[in-house]
């Protein structure tokens, strides 16, 4: 028997979600939304949805699961809905860049009954400089061969979590647990990071008074450079995602002028041998990385700590339960 599961957002994140889900229709039925209805219908052109609503509360309505792969300004009122139009019994996964208040903001407005938890997503490493975007963009594997993070506000119980690991699962992708307040230190060093040198990029860029004739010869580099400030979370709000992360992102904004700094210390007093080690060692350890992702060879994850053994899969019966008795009350 299968249930219904709603992605809310359906651009490259939920539209690669509902194409890798898409593949156990024994088990969900996935349909979505988005504002734009022309995502919506490419995503269902695209076999991401089986349909693409253009009213969200539809969307919810008569769904089980809701994953939230929409701009970080929309969360709120997307969860207001959600409490107001989905039944008892449903579990929402939110893959917003900001785990600590997105769950707070959860637990202020979602009424006792519905769930929620929350992913910090990676990609596949294969996909990792793919410059595509939007609904175009959406890859079966976007998430194969990765990490997802799984965040567990307190109180969220065991069998919520289990089916969010079972998701992850069917992603091909490795779930771990990790905490809020981690998780958004992650977040700021990996993906926020670099949307700020992106941003500084720019900035430092586009109005400088060589750029007239500068733009005409800006190339490869200069593009992927600045690319990351095309994935800020938000759509109107802009600047929202490090603004509530903002304690975590100004003390690696130190930390990023600081190695700034000290490279331009080197060029102005001829340090070229510890410019030389220093850009070496910076290569050694991109490529390092890089070839760990490939590989995923990260330190194994020790289950015997923390939860102990997971309980089994709830695909076989507690979300019917917990849904049909919400629909009887």
């Amino acid at each position: 028997m299968t249930f219904q599961a709603a992605i809310v957002g359906l651009s490259k994140i939920g539209a690669s979600i509902g194409l890798a889900l898409g593949r156990y229709p024994e088990e969900l039925t996935i349909v979505g939304y988005d504002e734009d209805p022309k995502i919506a219908k490419a995503a269902e052109r695209l076999g991401a949805v089986s349909k693409g609503y253009l009213a969200l509360h539809r969307c919810v309505r008569n769904s089980k699961l809701v994953i939230l792969a929409c701009p970080l300004d929309d969360v709120q009122a997307v969860l207001t809905l959600i409490a107001e139009e989905a039944p008892r019994g449903t579990v929402v996964i939110d893959t917003s860049p900001n785990k600590t208040q997105v769950a707070a903001w959860a637990q202020e407005i979602l009424p006792e009954g519905q769930y929620f938890t929350g992913w910090t997503l990676s990609q596949n490493p294969d996909h990792l400089h793919g410059p595509e975007l939007g609904v175009d963009a959406a890859r079966v594997d976007l998430f194969a061969d990765s990490l997802i993070g799984i965040t567990d506000p307190p109180g969220t119980p065991e069998k919520v979590l289990t089916l969010s690991s079972d998701l992850v699962s069917l992603l091909d992708a490795k779930p771990f647990f990790i905490d809020s307040i981690e998780a958004d230190g992650l977040i700021a060093l990996t993906h926020e990071l670099p949307l700020i040198a992106a941003f500084a990029l720019l900035l430092a860029t586009v109005d400088a008074p060589g750029w007239h004739e500068g733009r005409k010869l800006a190339g490869p580099d200069y593009a992927k450079g600045t690319l990351p400030i095309l994935s800020v979370s938000e759509r109107e709000d802009l600047g929202l995602s490090l603004r509530l992360n903002q304690e975590n992102v100004t003390r690696l904004i130190s930390d990023l002028i600081g190695e700034l700094h000290r490279i331009q210390e080197y060029l102005t007093t001829g340090q070229n041998e510890a410019l030389r080690k220093d850009l070496a060692h910076a290569i050694d350890q991109r490529l390092l990385w890089l070839e760990q992702r490939k590989k995923l060879s990260w330190m194994p994850l020790d289950e015997s700590e923390g939860r102990g053994p997971r309980p089994p899969s709830i695909f076989g019966g507690w979300l019917d339960s917990k849904f049909k008795r919400g629909k009887e009350e």
